[in-house]
């Protein structure tokens, strides 16, 4: 694992362009779906143990879903940085079903909630939460439009920081 360490806005803002260049190129390549999976983490340390253990459980969840579905993946790639966890899962379904799967681990797992579970089109555009008619995703805290929250700086990263790790152990301790 890297080392935690703080990464800045200006890191965070290249990774996302860095990600938005591979999911282009990714698509491009196969004309296939892609799922792009991060972590929703606060805060500017991005590899902690708890950052750790929902990327575990949000991959082993999604290549669950996918063998259950009967969904074969074409190509599948993890990348760790200070930036974040990041998984790229290509796979041979219609990228509306695979979307609806996508929500269903979000909405569903113990930690869905802190999973990004982004698809991809084969235009390389992405399937919106709202695109199938789900709701916005709420606020780990108050139940608002997440979105929001984030935005206002609502809730300081040490209470989100809290919650999250208190949703990890809880996890944690009833999966053992």
């Amino acid at each position: 694992m890297i080392a935690s360490q703080e990464i800045t806005l200006e890191q965070i803002l290249e990774a996302r362009e860095r990600r938005a260049a591979l999911q282009k190129q990714l698509v491009e390549k196969y004309r296939l779906p892609l799922v792009s999976f991060t972590v929703n983490m606060p805060g500017s340390i991005k590899i902690t143990p708890e950052s750790s253990a929902i990327f575990r459980k949000g991959c082993k969840a999604l290549e669950e879903k996918l063998k259950e579905i009967g969904c074969l993946l074409e190509y599948s790639k993890v990348e760790v940085r200070h930036t974040g966890y990041e998984a790229y899962f290509v796979v041979i379904t219609s990228e509306r079903t695979l979307k609806g799967h996508m929500l269903q681990i979000e909405n569903e797992h113990p930690l869905g909630r802190l999973f990004d579970l982004d698809v991809i089109g084969v235009d390389g555009k992405p399937i919106s939460r709202e695109d199938l008619g789900a709701s916005k995703r709420k606020c780990l805290i108050c139940e608002q439009d997440a979105h929001g929250c984030g935005r206002s700086r609502q809730h300081t990263s040490e209470v989100l920081m809290e919650k999250i790790k208190s949703m990890v152990d809880s996890y944690l301790k009833i999966e053992s």
